[in-house]
């Protein structure tokens, strides 16, 4: 009896340590979080122009603004264009490394229609994405439903397997 005794009173300080050592493990990883500063900033990308047809070997450009709609600075501004097989990127150009409350910047893909193989759908696309990514910090978009925009293109022309 005095051996179970003595482990239930051992129990509830041996608990409470474990407790401790939990917390104080945890809490210089929470204090090194406290640094890490939040942004808030609406990236909204829009297609300006694009070509509604593309031909086999042909270079195309599709422009798009994009627009910091707020409240906070966008840094770290990453674009990716979203094309098919069919394309492939040339240059991206214009694309600011961080943009201001209410700043628009005009991006410019360069695009060339490289392979355009026979039995393949004649319809293509030529799209873009935006975000922020001031790392180490971190950037939440309120509206991220603004942060694409893409257009149909036609292809026309006769099969070509690869282009020059």
């Amino acid at each position: 009896m005095k051996k179970q005794s003595l482990v239930k009173g051992l129990r509830l300080p041996f608990i409470s340590a474990l407790i401790t050592m939990l917390v104080i493990s945890i809490a210089p990883a929470q204090i090194a979080r406290a640094d890490v500063i939040t942004s808030t900033s609406d990236l909204a990308i829009q297609l300006v122009s694009a070509p509604q047809h593309a031909k086999a070997c042909q270079i195309v450009t599709a422009t798009f603004t994009i627009t910091n709609l707020g409240p906070d600075e966008a840094t770290g501004v990453y674009v990716q264009t979203s094309i098919p097989d069919q394309f492939g990127d040339v240059a991206l150009l214009g694309v600011p490394d961080s943009l201001a409350v209410g700043q628009t910047a005009t991006i410019t893909a360069i695009l060339k229609v490289v392979a355009f193989v026979p039995g393949e759908s004649r319809s293509a696309w030529i799209g873009a994405h935006v975000w922020s990514d001031p790392y180490p910090n971190i950037s939440i978009d309120p509206n991220p439903a603004n942060n694409e925009a893409s257009t149909p293109v036609k292809m026309i022309s006769k099969p070509v397997l690869t282009c020059p």
